[in-house]
């Protein structure tokens, strides 16, 4: 006689195509994994956010004094394209005074000025301190006596200090 084998509705079945099922059913995270997952995603944000606010107070700190100083610079810059060439004038006692670019060789402006050589008051405790240069084409870098060639260029260096150790040294090659 031959014997039939019946399942039981208790035995998991194996079907191709299928996975096992287990005999505990999933209902959702446990406790402790909703706790490491939380634990690790505040940690994350803490991290990136102090880091980001490092980044933001730094970038605060450091932009505000070099703009102010670039464009302090950038002033006597625009104001030197716009002076002729010349001898330097006899008498040069403040920024009215400065009629062709060889006169702001050794200027120092405190209040710093503007290129239309009014004073900056808003900008007090700045001072600019302007040197000009004669260079030869083939070695910018380096001061040369003013022979009048047409080789040459003037170097105009503008300092700007705020009188607590900022601001910077700012250079620009001129066109004879």
């Amino acid at each position: 006689m031959l014997s039939s084998v019946t399942t039981t509705e208790q035995e998991p079945r194996h079907e191709p195509g299928r996975r096992i099922s287990s005999c505990r059913a999933q209902t959702g995270f446990s406790f402790l994994e909703v706790l490491l997952a939380a634990l690790l995603l505040g940690t994350v944000l803490v991290a990136s956010m102090n880091s980001f606010s490092g980044s933001i107070a730094t970038q605060h700190a450091l932009a505000g004094e070099s703009v102010t100083a670039f464009g302090l610079a950038r002033e006597i810059h625009t104001l030197a394209e716009a002076l002729p060439r010349g001898p330097a004038s006899e008498e040069v006692t403040g920024i009215a005074d400065v009629a062709v670019l060889a006169d702001l060789d050794g200027a120092s402006f405190s209040p710093p000025v503007d290129a239309a050589r009014r004073s900056l008051g808003s900008a007090a405790g700045w001072s600019q301190t302007v040197t000009v240069d004669t260079v030869d084409l083939l070695a910018p870098g380096v001061a040369a006596a003013d022979d009048g060639s047409p080789a040459q260029l003037f170097r105009l260096i503008v300092k700007v200090d705020d009188g607590a150790g900022g601001g910077g040294t700012y250079t620009w090659w001129l066109p004879r």
